[in-house]
C-alpha cells in the first residue's frame, strides 16, 4: 500500500489521484484496449466491413440501436460483413437467405454460443440458452422439451394454466377502467406466472414481494448488458470488483440465482416420485436416475440455469409482445376493431377461446404475426459463433467467431413482405383473406439453435391476445399526442413505458 502511495505521489502519475474511480476504471479499461488493439491486426478471409479501430465498425458505440446500425453498415458492406465490438470480430448476416443458409444448411457449423467475458462469468456454459454446442446442451434441451410436452403442452390441460392467468389479468386490468394506467408490470407478472406454474409448480399474486424482485432483477441486468461496460469488462475483468454497472450485474445475478436456488432446495426437501410437480421435480428425479452415470451433464449448475433461463426467457419475449400487441391496437384501431369483430363472430362473449380458435381466425391470427414481425422483440437474436473454421460464401470464418442475425434484415426484407415498412397484416394474409405464414417469420431463429419456447409463446400470445380484444377495447387516453411505436433497445426491442385507456366492451362474464 505504501509503495502505491509514493507512485502516486510521483511527478508523473500525480494527476490519476484527480481522478474519481469511475473515471479511473474507464481510464484503465481505455489503456487496456489501445495496448490489445495495437498487437491484432485484422484477421485475413473475413468478410468486408469498417476498420477495427472505427467507432462506425462498432454497433455497441454508436447513437443507433445496434440493430439499426448493421442495416446501415449492410447498405454500405453487403448482406454478409464484418464489424468489432473492441478488438473481438464479429460476423453479421442480414437477409433471409444468408440466414437461412448458415443456420440450416450449414447449422451445424455455427451452432456454438459466443465467448464473452462477461456471459462466460454469468452463466459458467451452463443451462440452455448460452451454452456451448455440444453432449451437455443437447441433454438439457432434450429434458427440457420433454418436460412442457409431459405437462400438456399444446393440450387442453396447458390451455387451462394460460387462461387461469387470463382471468387473474382482466379482473386486474377491470379495476383500472377509466383511469389511464401504464399495464408493464400487470402483463408481465401474468406472463411470467405462465412460466412460473410450469417451473416451479406455482402462480405468485402480482403484488408478491419475491415476485417482483425477481422481475426486478431481469429487468435490470438486462439493461445494464446492452450499455459499453459489457464491453469494458472484456479487456479490464477485475472492474466486477469496483462499485459500478459490472459489479451491479453481479450481485443482481447472485440475488436471483439466490431465489432459484431456495426453490430448488425446497423442492428437495418435499420431491415425491409419484407427484411430479413443476419442472424442478422432473429434473431432480432425473438426476437421480443418473447419478451413478459419469457421463451425465445433468448436474445442479445446469438444473440452476436451466431454471434462470426458462423463468427469464418465458417472461420477457411474450411480455414484450403482447406490450407492443396493445400499443398496435390503440395506434390502428381500424385493425382493433377489425379483430374485435372476427372474435365476436367465432368466439362470442360466452365462453373463452381456445386454440381450436386459431384456425378459423385468420385475421387475428394474423395480427399477432404482425405485431411480431413489426415489433423486432428480439431483434439481434441470440448470438451464434462457429463451432470449427468454416468456409462460407467464399470467405474462412474461423473457428469460435461471434455470428450475429440481424433479425431487422429478414422481418423487414423488401422481397420478403408485401409491405415491409408498415404495420399491417395482409403481410399475412392471401388475397382471399386466408391466414398463411412467408418463410421468412424466423422471430423465434431456425435451425438447431431454435427457440424450444416458440410452441408456448404461440399459446400464450393467441390466448392472451385474444382474451383481452374479447373483454376490452383498448385507447390511447391522450388527446394532444399519439402513440410512440419507436422501440427500446434493452436486449429485446421493447415499448417506451406508455399509458393507456379501457373501456370493458360488455358486462363482465363470469366464462372468461
Amino acid at each position: 500500500m505504501e509503495v502505491m502511495k509514493r507512485l502516486l505521489e510521483a511527478t508523473p502519475f500525480c494527476w490519476i489521484r484527480c481522478l474519481d474511480l469511475q473515471t479511473l476504471l474507464i481510464f484503465l479499461a481505455v489503456f487496456l484496449t489501445l495496448v490489445s488493439l495495437m498487437k491484432v491486426r485484422r484477421s485475413s478471409g473475413l468478410p468486408p466491413g469498417p476498420p477495427m479501430w472505427s467507432l462506425a465498425g462498432n454497433i455497441f458505440a454508436r447513437s443507433l440501436a445496434p440493430h439499426h446500425a448493421l442495416t446501415e453498415l449492410s447498405t454500405k458492406y453487403g448482406n454478409l460483413l464484418t464489424c468489432y465490438t473492441l478488438w473481438i470480430p464479429m460476423i453479421v448476416l442480414n437477409g433471409f437467405e444468408i440466414i437461412q443458409e448458415a443456420l440450416v444448411q450449414n447449422g451445424r457449423e455455427f451452432a456454438g454460443r459466443p465467448h464473452f467475458p462477461l456471459l462466460d462469468d454469468l452463466t459458467k456454459g451452463q443451462g440452455i440458452i448460452m451454452a456451448p454446442y455440444g453432449k451437455s446442451w443437447k441433454q438439457q434441451r432434450r429434458i427440457t422439451l420433454t418436460v412442457l410436452r409431459n405437462f400438456g403442452l399444446g393440450k387442453i390441460a396447458f390451455e387451462e394454466k394460460i387462461l387461469e392467468e387470463v382471468r387473474y389479468l382482466t379482473e386486474v386490468f377491470k379495476a383500472s377502467e377509466g383511469q389511464p394506467f401504464n399495464p408493464n408490470s400487470k402483463i408481465t407478472s401474468a406472463v411470467s406466472n405462465v412460466i412460473s406454474s410450469v417451473v416451479f409448480g406455482k402462480r405468485f399474486h402480482y403484488e408478491d414481494k419475491m415476485f417482483r424482485q425477481l422481475i426486478e432483477l431481469i429487468d435490470e441486468i438486462m439493461k445494464i448488458q446492452t450499455t459499453l461496460w459489457v464491453q469494458v469488462y472484456s479487456a479490464a475483468r477485475f472492474i466486477r470488483y469496483f462499485p459500478g454497472p459490472v459489479r451491479r450485474i453481479f450481485k443482481n445475478q447472485a440475488l436471483f440465482e439466490a431465489i432459484l436456488q431456495d426453490f430448488i432446495n425446497q423442492h428437495k426437501d418435499t420431491l415425491n416420485d409419484e407427484e411430479i410437480r413443476d419442472f424442478i421435480d422432473a429434473y431432480l428425479l432425473e438426476m437421480e436416475k443418473e447419478k451413478n452415470s459419469p457421463d451425465s451433464c445433468l448436474t445442479e449448475g445446469n438444473l440452476l440455469h436451466n431454471v434462470n433461463d426458462l423463468f427469464v426467457a418465458g417472461t420477457e419475449t411474450t411480455t414484450t409482445t403482447l406490450q407492443w400487441g396493445i400499443l398496435y391496437m390503440m395506434a390502428y384501431p381500424e385493425i382493433q376493431e377489425k379483430c374485435q369483430k372476427e372474435i365476436d363472430e367465432v368466439i362470442g362473449l360466452s365462453r373463452a377461446p381456445s386454440m381450436e380458435d386459431e384456425s378459423s381466425m385468420p385475421y387475428v391470427n394474423a395480427v399477432i404475426h404482425e405485431v411480431q414481425r413489426f415489433g423486432n422483440i428480439v431483434p439481434l437474436g441470440v448470438g451464434h459463433t462457429t463451432i470449427q473454421d468454416t468456409n462460407f460464401r467464399g470467405y474462412t470464418i474461423k473457428k469460435g467467431t461471434f455470428v450475429i442475425l440481424n433479425m431487422m434484415s429478414v422481418l423487414s426484407e423488401e422481397t420478403q413482405w408485401k409491405d415491409p415498412k408498415q404495420f399491417n397484416p395482409e403481410n399475412f394474409l392471401t388475397e382471399n383473406g386466408e391466414f398463411f405464414k412467408p418463410d421468412a417469420f424466423i422471430p423465434f431463429s431456425i435451425g438447431l439453435r431454435a427457440c424450444p419456447g416458440e410452441k408456448l409463446a404461440r399459446m400464450e400470445l393467441f390466448l392472451f391476445f385474444t382474451s383481452l380484444l374479447q373483454t376490452f377495447e383498448f385507447y390511447w387516453p391522450e388527446k394532444t399526442s399519439s402513440p410512440n411505436l419507436q422501440g427500446e433497445y434493452k436486449l429485446t426491442q421493447t415499448p417506451q413505458p406508455y399509458r393507456m385507456g379501457i373501456r370493458c366492451r360488455k358486462a363482465a362474464h363470469d366464462e372468461l
